[in-house]
Order: C-alpha cells, then sequence, then structure tokens
C-alpha cells in the first residue's frame, strides 16, 4: 500500500515548510529511516526521513516550492505497485464562495505549481501553452524549463530594446529565511510600539578587563572573549534587577519569565538567524563566549536545532563591526526589547574638567512601549552602563 510522505511538524510554531532538496529521484529505492529530503523552515535546514520502505514513485513539491504542515509531498510505494497521485498542496480544495466563481467562468482553470508559475511569468511564456506532466494535468517547473529550451530553440527576429527592457531588473520569490524574516520583522514594527534610546559608555575599563581575561582564558574557551561576550554577561546580570525588560506580553498578560535566555544576533548569507543561550545568568563570561562561538558555527553551517534558536528572552544584536555609531533594532517577537551594539570609537570627553581621550560606544536599547516605560529603559541601560564601566562588579 502506497505510503504519502507528508511535510513534517519541525517545530511548535511551523505551519509550512519549504523542499530544498530532494535526496532521492523518483524510482529510487529507498528505506525507512533513511534522509530522503531537505526542508527548510523557520531561518533552518532540515533533513526528513522516508516514512516507510519501497520506491519514490512521486515527487509533489519539488524543490523551491512550499506546502503546508502534514500535506503531502511525495508518494512511496512497493516496487511494481500503480498509484493515483493525490492533487499537490497548490490545487487542494478552494473555499466555497472560490469555488462557485470558477464555476461561472467558461476558461479552463490551469493548474500550475507556484515555482512554474513563476517561471513561465519570468519568460514571457503562457501556461495554456504547455502540456503538463504532473498529476492531473498540472504543470511542473520542469515542464516549464522544457517550453523554454524549446522557445530559445527557435530564432526570433530582433525587437527593438525598450527602455523599460534596458533598466528593469529580476524578481526572485521571497521565499525561505528572508520570508520568514520579513513576516517577523513586519509583525513586530506592527504590533509592538517600539522606542528606542541611546547611552554612551565608556569602555577603558571593559578593554582592559577583556585584555586580562584573553591572556589566561584563550585556550581552555577555544579562542578570545569577544566584546559582545562580555555584553552579553552584563546583560544577563542587569536583566535580573529589572524582569520586566525579560518579560513577553501575551494578548491580556504579562509573562514574567523564569530564566534568562539572550540571544545573539548571527548574520548569515542570506538572512540572519538568532542562538539562543539558556540560562545566561547562571555561566560565567568563559562558558559565554564558548557557547557564542560554537553556536555562531553551527548557525553558519545550518545545523542549528530548534531548541537552540527557540526560547529567547532577550536579544543582543552587534553592528559595531561594521563601523555603526547608532541603529534602531527591530524586537525579536515575542520578546519585549533588544538591544544594539555599535562601534567603540575614541574621543574626547571630560573627566574631572579635564578632557581625555577614551574609547566610547553607543547602546541602543529598543523596547516595547506597551509594558516598559522609558524611566525603566533608560535605569536598565544605566545599570548595564555601570557594569561595562565597573566590570569587576561582575566577580560580585
Amino acid at each position: 500500500m502506497a505510503t504519502e510522505v507528508l511535510m513534517p511538524k519541525l517545530g511548535l510554531t511551523m505551519t509550512e515548510g519549504t523542499v530544498v532538496n530532494w535526496l532521492k529521484n523518483e524510482g529510487d529505492t529507498v528505506e525507512k529511516g533513511e534522509e530522503l529530503v531537505e526542508i527548510l523552515t523557520e531561518k533552518i535546514t532540515n533533513v526528513a526521513e522516508a516514512p516507510a520502505s519501497g520506491i519514490l514513485k512521486k515527487i509533489l513539491v519539488g524543490p523551491g516550492e512550499t506546502a503546508k504542515v502534514s500535506e503531502p509531498i511525495g508518494i512511496i510505494a512497493a516496487p511494481g505497485e500503480e498509484i493515483e497521485a493525490p492533487a499537490a498542496p497548490a490545487e487542494r480544495a478552494v473555499p466555497a464562495a472560490e469555488t462557485a466563481t470558477q464555476a461561472a467562468e467558461p476558461a479552463k482553470r490551469i493548474k500550475a505549481s507556484p515555482a512554474a508559475k513563476k517561471l513561465a511569468e519570468e519568460h514571457g511564456i503562457a501556461l495554456a501553452d504547455i502540456e503538463g506532466t504532473g498529476p492531473g494535468g498540472r504543470i511542473t517547473r520542469e515542464d516549464v524549463l522544457k517550453a523554454v529550451e524549446s522557445k530559445e530553440a527557435k530564432p526570433e527576429p530582433a525587437a527593438p530594446v525598450t527602455e523599460a527592457a534596458k533598466t528593469e531588473g529580476k524578481r526572485v520569490p521571497l521565499a525561505g529565511m528572508r520570508k520568514v524574516i520579513a513576516q517577523r520583522m513586519a509583525e513586530s514594527a506592527r504590533t509592538a510600539p517600539h522606542v528606542t534610546v541611546d547611552m554612551e559608555v565608556d569602555m577603558s575599563q571593559a578593554t582592559a578587563f577583556r585584555k586580562s581575561l584573553n591572556a589566561v582564558a584563550t585556550e581552555s574557551i577555544g579562542g578570545k572573549v569577544s566584546f559582545t561576550d562580555i555584553i552579553v554577561k552584563v546583560v544577563a546580570r542587569a536583566l535580573e534587577d529589572f524582569p520586566v525588560i525579560n518579560a513577553s506580553l501575551q494578548e491580556e498578560e504579562i509573562v514574567y519569565h523564569g530564566e534568562i535566555n539572550v540571544g545573539v544576533a548571527v548574520a548569515l548569507e542570506d538572512g540572519l538567524i538568532v542562538p539562543v543561550i539558556k540560562n545566561t545568568n547562571k555561566l560565567g563570561i568563559g562558558a559565554i563566549s564558548q557557547l557564542v562561538k560554537e553556536l555562531a558555527e553551527k548557525a553558519r553551517s545550518g545545523k542549528l536545532t530548534p531548541d537552540e534558536y527557540k526560547g529567547g528572552t532577550f536579544t543582543v544584536t552587534n553592528l559595531g563591526m561594521f563601523g555603526v555609531d547608532s541603529f534602531t533594532p527591530i524586537i525579536n517577537p515575542p520578546e519585549s526589547a533588544i538591544l544594539g551594539v555599535n562601534r567603540i570609537q575614541k574621543k574626547p570627553v571630560v573627566v574631572n574638567d579635564e578632557i581625555v581621550i577614551r574609547p566610547m560606544m553607543t547602546l541602543s536599547l529598543s523596547f516595547d512601549h506597551r509594558l516598559i516605560d522609558g524611566s525603566v529603559a533608560a535605569q536598565f541601560l544605566q545599570r548595564v552602563k555601570a557594569l561595562l564601566e565597573n566590570p569587576d562588579l561582575l566577580l560580585l
């Protein structure tokens, strides 16, 4: 009996996934538990296993296409078994009102995958001119590619180049990690009234503190302690004194989290992700530094597990290495605040009525004004500033 390969639910909040790559081709033999298909969801690529042994008879959702959780994306059957493929996700039943409208239309509905429609549009090919080879005559991406090859093989008379043709760029679907980022950032900006406050910090003592740590701890933690590592520790300590900064607003309730889990934003080639350091306030700077390095490496290689980027209560994002002096970070929902770290720059400052040169850094704190008042946010920043300017307090 044939077995459907379903879009797996790889996280508590996952509602859909995008097929990145099938590790088997149609007609290949597969074993139950064997790695079968790579799925992109919530910024991470995971590998789904075959639910049964047999022959991969049909791929219903190709690379780049998206399906809802529990929708069929492929079919496994016994050798020689004939199957009737179910409708692919894009063809699933439509609402009654839409069905009634379609019934009134004399034109025949053309079935095509999203990737096929997009490709046809890019190459100026009418879907009505393509014969679909998918289930129920559905037009697949491969069908469009064949039509493109056929079109390119026929020479066409040269047409004058219009101004639009000269200036038009390319279009790509909003999908995968970029789609998740777009949705979450739009949700945050739309839902939470953002306020950002800046505060300058004299990093003289923090610089000396970091130098002393790296003189003795580099080998034991697999590398040097960074300013980000120190700031993460300082933030975790300050959050103990300001639980509302570590809280979340969920509908009509304020949730005061029992743990302090600080996330550190990591830039990737096609977006960013925020690995989370669990129980940050209970860890030393050395352990934090080691975890930041390990999680960043796993993020860049696409090997983070959902548990390693879920459950954050506060985020630190550092753009200082790019020469940024100040910016407005967007809160990472459902959190209520995020700290932006800027570059350290030598500046003339007044100390004891004298002008001296000090390494100065601006911290930018964005917070949800529904939950956090400006005075509380300012006091939290003052606490962070005090700890950075007197890092020996971390030892108390």
